[in-house]
């Protein structure tokens, strides 16, 4: 608890006269959360807290001061008739007070007891933080009288009232405020507060339904079960499915029911409790909690049973709302290991794929540099040949060329790698100007003709003259050398290349075809990814990094165009992407 909340709770009164000033919206969902996290009594408590204003809250005061005038007079004297008499002297504080705030809760199977002491404790909650916040509140009970009348006409039927708050700003000064931290909303509008709440008799259903498919077991090993009988009455009627044993059968039947909790006797026939916990725990994998009761219970019973294995030890007679809340706790404590083993394999199955990813990155990085130093042995080996013969010009004049070929190559490597981390992040800024088709189809074709003559293809390009783009010259030129690379690569010798363009609306849709071996249909999604690349024949090596055609589908995308390929096994491929056209080329 922080300072701030011990000088509310210390300087704290009633307050019953408000200002009219309203309470923020804000302030006042600070105020209500305070209220939500009050401790409850058992696993079954439902709480609810009506925040009302405007017309609902009007609604109240009117039932209430209607409701009492009839009442009030046909009572006998007695404690009665005065807390009702005292209740309607306290109706006009509610009329005055900006917000009303009820407390209510589900009248349960095990009686509302417990839960009506912990929605109280929600009460109080909510007045110190109202406190705390510079508003006045004041705590009346006195209507607890008509709690069930109250309760239907807040749509609650089935639940108890616990306590009406009234809240608002002080009409005296001097409240100090504090900063506090943050239901069902009632007056403030619908699209403002979201839907309205189900029905009280949907709620209660669902939290049945929750309790009976929860499926947690509890085993209780007993030689006297009349005697432990009112220990197994309260967990079934908790939701809990309750197994007995005696302890001759005790270890065989955790084994089969395999229970989130065992409650063992200290005292049993045969054998004491501490003894079984013991072989219970080490007949188990995983958590196993054993809970023992014991009506010798003292420090040294507490010590022994701990000693023994026994995760927490519960004095005779029992509490019913004790022994539900131990149990409650030791089947979190089970449901909690299991969630962090889950979590693990999880992280295992995550660790995995990082070690997938990293060999795989370990891969790319070494196929990068393989492919890397190819172009650049040949810009070397080619430029240490014409140094070695003292720059023949003959030599140079063939040496030198492949050497400036291969440069480029490289340089085109780099580039894609980076401009495809700029495309990525939006970062690249194209460089738009009139290109001519024609143009930018010889130059790609030019960088790519040494290849061609060494594997003897054919290559045709057909693309009308005059026709005009609209593009980054430098990237539609890489685009084109990217395509007709691969188409290189993967043609065999004496195969025919084709590249074509024709004006498609304001768009020039260009293709690259070639009669290779094709791509499996299977395998066209992967062509246009990072590093993704057809997965030929185990015996065929991987060819290239994979960054070409990622590059193209980025280029183009920036272009404000399409890419797309169709392809068949044996036959070939086509790969087709669309450029804005430019404007036409003046004659």
């Amino acid at each position: 608890m922080t300072i701030d909340a011990l000088e509310a709770i210390r300087s704290r009164r009633s307050i019953r006269k408000f200002r009219s000033e309203p309470i923020p919206l804000d302030v006042l969902e600070e105020v209500v959360e305070c209220a939500r996290w009050a401790p409850f009594g058992t696993a079954h408590d439902v709480r609810v807290i009506k925040v009302m204003a405007g017309e609902p809250k009007a609604a109240v005061v009117a039932y209430l001061d209607e409701r009492l005038a009839e009442v009030i007079p046909v009572m006998a004297e007695g404690p009665a008739r005065q807390t009702l008499t005292y209740a309607r002297s306290l109706v006009g504080i509610i009329r005055d007070a900006p917000v009303l705030v009820g407390v209510f809760t589900a009248v349960g199977r095990e009686g509302a007891e417990l839960s009506i002491a912990s929605a109280a404790c929600a009460v109080q909650n909510l007045m110190v933080a109202a406190w705390a916040r510079g508003l006045g509140a004041c705590y009346l009970t006195g209507a607890i009288y008509l709690a069930d009348e109250i309760a239907h006409l807040c749509d609650l039927d089935g639940h108890q009232l616990v306590g009406l708050i009234p809240l608002g700003y002080p009409a005296h000064e001097g409240v100090r405020r504090r900063e506090f931290p943050t239901v069902l909303w009632r007056g403030f509008g619908a699209a403002d507060r979201g839907e309205p709440p189900a029905p009280p008799e949907a709620q209660i259903s669902a939290v049945e339904q929750a309790r009976a498919g929860a499926g947690e077991r509890v085993l209780v090993v007993s030689d006297d079960l009349e005697v432990d009988q009112a220990i197994v009455s309260v967990l079934r009627r908790a939701g809990y499915e309750v197994t007995c044993a005696e302890p001759v059968e005790a270890i065989a039947t955790h084994r089969r029911i395999a229970p989130q909790v065992t409650i063992v006797d200290a005292i049993l026939r045969g054998v004491n409790g501490y003894d079984l916990a013991r072989a219970i725990e080490g007949a188990t994998h995983g958590p196993s909690p054993v809970l023992i009761v014991t009506a010798a219970y003292d420090a040294a019973d507490e010590e022994q049973a701990l000693m023994a294995g026994a995760a927490d030890v519960l004095g005779k007679p029992v509490r019913d709302h004790e022994l539900l809340a131990r149990v409650r706790s030791l089947a979190d404590s089970v449901a909690l290991y299991q969630r962090i083993e889950e979590h693990a394999e999880q992280l295992e199955q995550a660790n995995e794929e990082l070690r997938r990813l990293q060999q795989m990155r370990d891969d790319l990085t070494n196929m990068i540099v393989h492919d890397m130093r190819t172009p650049l042995t040949n810009v070397l080996s080619g430029l240490q040949t014409i140094e070695a013969t003292d720059y023949d010009p003959e030599i140079t004049r063939e040496f030198l060329p492949e050497a400036i070929n291969a440069g480029e190559d490289l340089a085109d490597m780099i580039n894609n790698l980076l401009d495809i981390s700029k495309m990525e992040a939006g970062q690249l800024t194209l460089d738009r100007k009139p290109v001519l088709a024609t143009e930018v189809v010889a130059e790609a074709v030019e960088r790519v003709d040494h290849l061609i003559g060494e594997k003897g293809l054919r290559l045709e390009t057909r693309v009308p003259d005059g026709t005009m783009l609209d593009a980054d010259r430098d990237l539609l030129k890489r685009v084109l050398l990217n395509l007709l690379s691969n188409a290189i690569k993967f043609t065999p010798d004496g195969g025919e290349i084709t590249v074509d363009a024709r004006r498609d609306g304001n768009a020039v849709r260009m293709c690259v075809r070639d009669t290779g071996e094709g791509i499996p249909e299977d395998q066209l999604g992967r062509l246009f990814m990072k590093f993704g690349q057809v997965q030929r024949g185990p015996a065929q090596k991987r060819q290239g990094t994979g960054l070409g055609l990622a590059f193209v589908k980025l280029a183009v995308e920036a272009h404000g165009g399409e890419v797309s390929v169709d392809s068949t096994v044996g036959e070939g491929s086509t790969f087709c992407f669309t450029i804005p056209a430019g404007a036409p080329e003046d004659h």
